[in-house]
C-alpha cells in the first residue's frame, strides 16, 4: 500500500501490522475530510502536505478514550497494583515507573495520575517515593493534546468531583491538569510495534489498544510489552482483551474481570 510506504520513508511510521480493515477506515475518513476525489488524488496531496501526513497518523491513532473509562478497573488497579507498589518502594527509596502505553490524548495517562496521587496521600508526606507515569502514542497531534493538560468541560464528566477540585483548575469553559498531577506526568512519542526505548516499568496499562493489531502484530506488542515490565510488575490491558502468543507461565492473574495481571 503505498500510503504505508509513504509513512514509513517520511517519518519511519511502520503501520503494516495494524488490520487492513482498521487502516482502510481511517484513510477513507480522511479523503472524506479532504474531499480528495478517489485515493490516488489523497496519495498525492498526502506526499505533498505535511498537515495531512499528521491528520493521517492521528486518525490511525486509536483515540476512543476518556477519564476514568471503566471506572471499576481503574479502582481495582489502584488497590490491586498501586498501592503494592508503593508500599515496596517505601522500603527501598527506588522510583516508582508505569506505563500508559496508547494514551492517545492523555485523559488515560492522567487517570492513572490520579490514582498514583490519591495513593500517595494515604503515606506520610516523608514517606512518599519518586513516581513518574509515562505516557506514549503514535500520533504527534494526539500527544500535543495530552502535553497541553487541557480538555473542554465536556470531556472531564468521568472524573469524580472531588478528584476534579483537586488535580484540576477552571479556566473559562475548560480544565487544566494541576500542578499536583502534572508533576508526576510525561509524554513521548513510541511506535508500540518497534522495541521500546524504556524498560523496566513496576506497571504498564495497555487498554483497548491490542485489537486494532492483526494477529502477528499483536504478538509482537505482547513480548515488547513483557521485556519493558520489571519481574513482578503488573501489566493491565482492556476487558475485552487477551495475550496473544504469550505463555501461560508468563503471568499470573490478579484481577480477571479487568484484566490486571503480574509478571512472574
Amino acid at each position: 500500500m503505498q500510503v504505508m510506504k509513504h509513512l514509513f520513508k517520511s517519518r519511519g511510521i511502520d503501520i503494516s501490522g495494524y488490520s487492513e480493515s482498521f487502516m482502510m477506515r481511517a484513510i477513507k475518513k480522511r479523503v472524506g475530510r479532504t474531499c480528495a476525489p478517489d485515493n490516488p488524488s489523497y496519495l498525492k496531496m498526502l506526499i505533498r502536505s505535511e498537515e495531512e501526513t499528521n491528520e493521517l497518523l492521528g486518525a490511525l491513532s486509536i483515540n476512543v478514550t476518556e477519564f476514568f473509562r471503566d471506572k471499576g478497573a481503574f479502582e481495582s488497579f489502584e488497590k490491586e497494583a498501586i498501592r503494592p507498589l508503593l508500599e515496596s518502594k517505601v522500603q527501598t527509596g527506588a522510583l516508582l515507573r508505569i506505563w500508559s502505553a496508547g494514551c492517545a490524548t492523555g485523559q488515560e495517562t492522567y487517570t492513572i495520575a490520579m490514582c498514583l496521587a490519591e495513593e500517595m496521600r494515604r503515606l506520610e508526606p516523608g514517606k512518599r517515593p519518586l513516581a513518574s507515569v509515562l505516557g506514549t502514542d503514535i500520533s504527534e497531534l494526539a500527544l500535543a493534546k495530552a502535553e497541553s493538560g487541557i480538555y473542554p468541560r465536556e470531556e472531564v464528566k468521568g472524573i469524580p468531583e472531588k478528584l476534579l477540585n483537586l488535580y484540576f483548575v477552571r479556566k473559562g469553559h475548560a480544565y487544566e491538569a494541576a500542578s499536583s498531577l502534572t508533576k508526576y506526568v510525561r509524554f513521548a512519542r513510541e511506535n508500540l510495534l518497534e522495541k521500546p526505548g524504556s524498560k523496566f516499568f513496576d506497571a504498564i496499562v495497555c487498554r483497548n489498544v491490542l485489537i486494532y493489531f492483526s494477529r502477528k502484530m499483536h504478538e509482537v506488542v505482547v513480548q515488547n510489552l513483557y521485556e519493558s515490565l520489571r519481574k513482578d510488575g503488573y501489566l493491565m490491558l482492556g476487558r475485552t482483551e487477551t495475550l496473544m502468543g504469550a505463555p501461560r507461565s508468563a503471568y499470573e492473574v490478579v484481577d480477571l474481570e479487568n484484566r490486571i495481571l503480574r509478571k512472574l
